[in-house]
């Protein structure tokens, strides 16, 4: 394919689209709540409409992250990497967008368990390729715990989990609204960015849907010295629908689709810069959608509290000529994950502690993995076209007790058993427990210490299916799973408009896979330690945030190379960061500024990284007499910082340059609710 018929393909999609979207959305939501207002009662006797309950995933075990809707409206996302900004334990790196990795406590999320609304992520296609390709322009809360955690989030969280979940039509319409919505609009000077979203969401009754719709455009950015980091051309693409009942005694049954992509001339390896050797950049193509159902009580009884969940997401990719020296292959590859989850909570003290809570349930997963390609390095008796599957099925038993006032506790019991088929026919099976415990005790009003420790089986993960038989037939002798044991120790502070956390760790896992080697039973043993600070000082008009983390990691008792990191994790070491907000509500205004220092790291030698400091600073302002319109400046990367995220893979490889980070850039976000 060459560069004019790549360009022809590209503006195939434009904003005009998205704007016959927006029409058809207005148009469907329109139809529905005239549809609504014309529904008669066939009830004698009115029914009671319980008020909706917003149940928000944010809580999690001390030392984990928890974002809120709040924040994420402080931080105002352009891209996944933004809303961990003010984290120093949690590190995004990558140029665009399908490059992006998330790092916890240095540990890649791969060997996290990740959901999306309940949806299991599975993100082994090709190593080259990001691990969070993710719109934030409809998150609502991001839960991550990190290492140690309740055993209830699912199989295979080696490293902690990551849950994201997005607005429903309830966060967006009061109780007595039954149609509205938001727009938003944002521009970008570097790279000449332009993001627009439209959200439509309506309720009557019992029912309740919504629809979102977003496009990203713009060129490629510059770095700090003005020079085009080609390959980070903004261009995603995401829709989302969601609908719901709920019933009158707290049955909710909700349904969501979405459908994202991201199609774009990327670098010949999408999470370098450039390969040294001169090869071209290339066309990929990644799409995803996800389907999800699940059913919950929103107002369960003592010993009736149920939650049902089946998904179902599937991920596609195609790189057109992707080079291999003088070689030029094409690849696709597709991802289908389906899996559920069954259980109950009981409201019990087990006749032991004053409160408390026990988790009985069941999920299970099927993984299958599909690669196609043409390459010529493998005997041609060797398939093209591959498959792997991975099917797991687990059982939990989670507690959350109260012993006294001052005393807490979480205990988790799992045992996972798989079932796993290789490209070649091969079958495996194996299983293991898995078990979690968290104490925490109250040692004044304001200071709590807290202790916990986990052991967690792992399920052996699809491999690369991008790149199955690619080099030879792929071979499974002596393939087994993974095991990983977390601990963690701390205190946090909770003294009025004071509060903060100081927390050390360690995170080792046994044998965490390749994924992409033709012979599958290459593995590593991971270890990851630290400690992390973070103190808030909170006012009614603003607050002072600070974040501050040291992190090594080592690779079989060595530094880990950013080109071997892939599925396994990066050495982030001494990072920082600082958040301040001054509010004067009586006129709207808000202005704020942020900061994020990494600290020189000289373990490699022959690649030491750079320190760097970058600062944002933004005013926003919400007119006090219309308050549905928000609008917000913001200047990013202030000061022209040159530099290297500590997240991006090839500052050590001699063989590939590594993206720089874009230069200053003015953003200005217009809001529009109705």
């Amino acid at each position: 394919m060459g560069r004019a018929d790549v360009a022809q393909e590209l503006r195939k999609n434009t904003p005009t689209n998205f704007f016959r979207m927006a029409l058809m959305s207005c148009a469907a939501m329109t139809a529905f709540s005239v549809a609504a207002q014309a529904q008669e009662k066939a009830e004698t006797e009115e029914a009671v409409i319980m008020a909706p309950i917003s149940v928000t995933a944010t809580e999690v075990a001390p030392g984990g992250v928890s974002i809120t809707q709040e924040q994420l409206d402080r931080q105002n996302p352009a891209n996944i990497q933004d809303v961990f900004r003010g984290e120093s334990s949690i590190h995004v790196g990558g140029g665009s967008d399908v490059s992006r990795k998330i790092y916890v406590n240095g540990i890649e999320d791969t060997n996290l368990s990740v959901k999306m609304d309940d949806s299991r992520q599975v993100n082994s296609a090709f190593h080259h390729l990001g691990t969070a390709i993710i719109d934030p322009g409809m998150l609502k809360s991001v839960s991550v715990e990190t290492g140690v955690g309740p055993v209830d989030v699912g199989p295979g969280a080696l490293g902690g989990s990551i849950a994201y979940e997005t607005k429903d039509a309830r966060d967006i319409l009061e109780i007595d609204e039954m149609l509205g919505g938001f727009s938003r609009t944002q521009a970008g000077s570097n790279g000449r960015t332009l993001s627009q979203a439209l959200t439509v969401a309506g309720q009557h009754e019992n029912f309740e849907a919504l629809v979102y719709g977003s496009i990203d455009g713009g060129r490629n950015y510059n770095d700090a010295k003005g020079d085009e980091v080609e390959g980070t051309r903004p261009n995603m693409r995401n829709s989302m629908g969601k609908a719901a009942w709920t019933g009158n005694t707290g049955s909710r049954l909700e349904f969501n689709a979405g459908y994202l992509e991201d199609k774009g001339i990327r670098p010949n390896r999408a999470n370098f810069g450039s390969l040294n050797n001169g090869a071209d950049p290339t066309l990929q193509e990644y799409n995803r959608k996800h389907f999800t159902l699940s059913y919950r009580d929103e107002a369960p009884t003592e010993y009736v509290n149920p939650e049902i969940v089946l998904s179902y997401t599937e991920t596609d990719l195609f790189i057109h000529d992707l080079a291999f020296g003088n070689f030029r292959f094409n690849f696709r590859s597709q991802t289908k994950s389906y899996s559920g989850k069954v259980a109950n909570t009981f409201s019990t003290g087990l006749g032991l502690a004053d409160s408390g809570s026990v988790t009985v349930g069941t999920d299970f997963y099927r993984d299958v993995g599909r690669g196609e390609n043409n390459g010529i390095f493998a005997a041609a008796t060797v398939p093209r076209v591959n498959t792997e599957t991975s099917d797991n099925f687990g059982v939990f038993v989670q507690t959350r007790q109260n012993w006294s006032p001052r005393l807490r506790s979480t205990l988790g019991l799992r045992y996972d058993q798989q079932h796993f088929e290789g490209v070649d026919g091969t079958t495996l099976s194996g299983g293991g427990p898995s078990a979690s415990a968290n104490l925490e005790y109250d040692v004044l009003t304001w200071l709590t210490g807290y202790a916990g420790a986990a052991s967690t089986y792992g399920p052996i993960p699809l491999g690369e299916s991008q790149i199955y038989n690619f080099a030879g037939q792929w071979q499974y002798d002596d393939l087994s799973s993974s095991r990983s044991y977390n601990y963690k120790a701390g205190a946090k502070v909770e003294d009025g408009n004071l509060s903060g956390d100081f927390h050390v760790y360690q995170t080792e896992i046994k044998g965490s896979h390749d994924r992409g080697s033709a012979y599958r039973n290459i593995t590593r043993d991971l270890k990851a330690w630290g400690f992390n600070v973070a103190g808030k000082y909170q006012e009614e008009i603003g607050y002072v945030r600070a974040t501050y983390s040291h992190n090594r990691f080592r690779s079989d008792g060595l530094p880990m190379a950013s080109g071997d990191a892939s599925y396994h994790g990066l050495q982030m070491g001494n990072t920082a960061t600082v958040d301040v907000v001054r509010e004067w509500p009586e006129i709207g205004v808000a202005l704020g500024a942020s900061g994020e220092y990494a600290f020189e790291d000289d373990t490699n030698q022959e690649f030491p990284t750079k320190s760097y400091f970058v600062a944002d600073i933004f005013a926003q302002y919400q007119p006090v007499d219309f308050d549905a319109l928000t609008v917000r400046f913001d200047v990013r990367n202030l000061f022209n910082e040159l530099y290297v995220d500590r997240a991006t893979s090839a500052v050590d490889n001699s063989a590939a340059t590594p993206f720089n980070a874009p230069g200053r850039s003015y953003v200005v976000t217009a809001k529009v609710d109705f």
